[in-house]
């Protein structure tokens, strides 16, 4: 079955288009975001407000802590269950997002890995500040030295992984990849929106300033006190990462304004490559005339 999925750069115009359809056929979003995923992270990520979702229903946003960790593989299976449950109740699932990673996930599924334990990785992360990178490099290449070899020894994210793994399952993760995949159920029906680069980074920028103007320094300052530190997952959102250095101290509200606009553009032009390299998508503008109509007949 062929799922209508509509992807692209930030601040694009992806949830209003993805909106138009979906009360034209009945439909219900499953995003694609890995930022609107947490909770309390509202204005930074233009998680849709409360007027939006009594239009048309939303999965898969505002049901992850701030300080939890949410892989592409988790999204993937979550996805397949509400679009088989949206199925069910005879409505039309549409995917909406840019997070490239989990609509992969989805498409074309992924090594079947044991989800992050928070216990193992803050040991994991404590044993790091111990001993360094070094180490944990080291001792990876004594539990698992295929891994190892695959990696370099200032990879990180995979070096923990690595022992993560290993130490949730008492398996190297270079015996698991490639052994326990599974094939999707559903096909996509890929449609781009993207628009000229100048146009987009403007979009971009003036956007950025609204969600100061409607309080993200607040909003920061919320999540901070509800006593969620600022090396959380949640915080390594684009944005929020610039507002808690002001907050901290480190950079002007100026600055960190700027940083993170620049960053967001950098970001949108990273999604575009990603997107290029996708076969069979169809890249529109989202001004262009009868484009929600055009997208309703090529997916029937």
């Amino acid at each position: 079955m062929r799922i209508l999925t509509i992807v692209g750069p930030t601040a694009a115009g992806k949830t209003a288009v993805a909106m138009e359809i979906a009360q034209q056929v009945g439909g219900e979003i499953i995003s694609a975001d890995s930022r609107q995923i947490f909770k309390y992270l509202d204005i930074g990520t233009a998680k849709p407000n409360r007027k939006q979702r009594e239009k048309v229903k939303f999965h898969l946003i505002d049901f992850v802590e701030p300080d939890a960790d949410y892989s592409c593989g988790q999204f993937a299976r979550d996805a397949e269950h509400v679009i088989i449950a949206t199925l069910k109740n005879k409505r039309t699932p549409i995917i909406c997002g840019g997070t490239g990673l989990y609509i992969k996930a989805l498409f074309h599924p992924l090594d079947e890995l044991p989800c992050s334990d928070r216990n193992t990785k803050e040991n994991l992360n404590a044993m790091l500040a111990r001993h360094g990178l070094e180490y944990m490099y080291t001792k990876l290449q004594r539990l698992d030295p295929d891994w190892a070899k695959r990696i370099k020894h200032t990879d990180k994210q995979r070096i923990l992984r690595g022992l993560e793994v290993y130490h949730i399952t008492g398996m190297a993760i270079s015996t698991l990849i490639g052994k326990r995949k599974h094939s999707s159920r559903f096909l996509p029906y890929y449609i781009g929106l993207n628009l000229p680069r100048e146009k987009l980074y403007q979009r971009i920028d003036g956007r950025f300033d609204q969600m100061v103007a409607n309080g993200l320094v607040q909003e920061v300052e919320s999540i901070l006190a509800r006593g969620f530190r600022p090396q959380s997952s949640a915080f390594r959102t684009i944005g929020y990462r610039e507002i808690v250095e002001h907050l901290q101290g480190t950079i002007s509200l100026e600055a960190a304004i700027e940083k993170a606009k620049r960053r967001t553009r950098n970001y949108a032009k990273r999604q575009i490559t990603w997107f290029n390299k996708v076969r069979d998508l169809q890249w529109h503008s989202p001004e262009e005339p009868g484009l929600v109509d055009t997208i309703v007949n090529h997916a029937r």
